[in-house]
Order: C-alpha cells, then sequence, then structure tokens
C-alpha cells in the first residue's frame, strides 16, 4: 500500500491537533459542599483597617489527614468553585488580599510550618467605608478515599469593611 505525500501530510496535521487539544485538557479540581465554619470573624462583622480582628476556622478534615492546609482570603465579589484554581488558590482577580496559608494539625500533632494565627490584620483597601467584603478560606483535603488526590472545599462569610 502507498501513501501519497498529501495523504501523509493530512494525517500529520490531524495527528497534531489531536495531540495539541489532549495536552490542552487540563483536569479542573474538585470543589465539595462539605467545608469548614469560619467561627471569627463571625458573618457581618466590621474589620476596620491598621487594626487586627479574631480569627478562628473549624476545619472540616474531610479525608482525616494529619495537616489540614487552608488559605485565607478577601473578596469585593463572593468567590465561587470556579474560582478556585487546581493548586487550591483563589484565581488571581478574584480577591482583593490574601492573608496567607496555614496549615492546621489534627489528631493531637504538632504545629508545622505556619498554624493559623489567632487574630489577621485588616488591610488598608482601596473600597468605600460601609463596603461588604467575603472573607473566604479554602480548604484542601488530600489522598481522599476513591483515589482522589485532592479535593476542596470553599467557604465565606461577609464582613463590613470601615
Amino acid at each position: 500500500m502507498r501513501f501519497s505525500t498529501s495523504t501523509f501530510l493530512s494525517a500529520l496535521a490531524l495527528s497534531a491537533a489531536s495531540f495539541t487539544q489532549a495536552a490542552s485538557l487540563v483536569k479542573r479540581q474538585i470543589v465539595i459542599p462539605t467545608h469548614g465554619t469560619t467561627v471569627a470573624p463571625a458573618d457581618g462583622s466590621t474589620i476596620t483597617p491598621g487594626t487586627t480582628f479574631p480569627f478562628n476556622y473549624e476545619h472540616a478534615n474531610v479525608c482525616e489527614s494529619g495537616y489540614s492546609p487552608i488559605s485565607v482570603y478577601l473578596s469585593t465579589s463572593p468567590p465561587t468553585s470556579a474560582d478556585v484554581t487546581n493548586a487550591g488558590e483563589l484565581a488571581d482577580g478574584s480577591f482583593v488580599f490574601h492573608f496567607g496559608d496555614y496549615l492546621i494539625p489534627n489528631f493531637g500533632l504538632p504545629p508545622m510550618e505556619t498554624p493559623p494565627p489567632a487574630t489577621l490584620p485588616a488591610p488598608t483597601l482601596d473600597v468605600a467605608d460601609g463596603t461588604t467584603l467575603y472573607f473566604s478560606v479554602v480548604e484542601l483535603y488530600r489522598d481522599c478515599p476513591g483515589n482522589i488526590h485532592l479535593e476542596f472545599g470553599l467557604e465565606t462569610t461577609t464582613v463590613v469593611y470601615a
């Protein structure tokens, strides 16, 4: 069987297009409805720039990991699961301030890296006093049953900027 040059080039182009499309597909993250609860700041609390406010997050630890990573943000609109990246962060542009990434120890394990602080500093933002902001925590769940390597919980509460 003989292939003409044009048949070969057509097959090559089709293969390259298929490979390019397959390479551009990225598995989306899994954001599940189960998540922890922000105890402080309480929903509707006021935060004032240049001061600190209490922070307390009761994590879900869905996969019963030794440590629970969380990331804490402030946004001008409520983030959605589509804003959570595959790395477990909120996507650039979906938040106005990132307080940091913290590691919560479970089962009496000693703290590692950066445990969550009891207070957080209220940032100075370019928003009007009285603006409702969204205080969000992204919790990462590792190695869940069913060979799911990463899942995320997204919890959001409102705060008033004054």
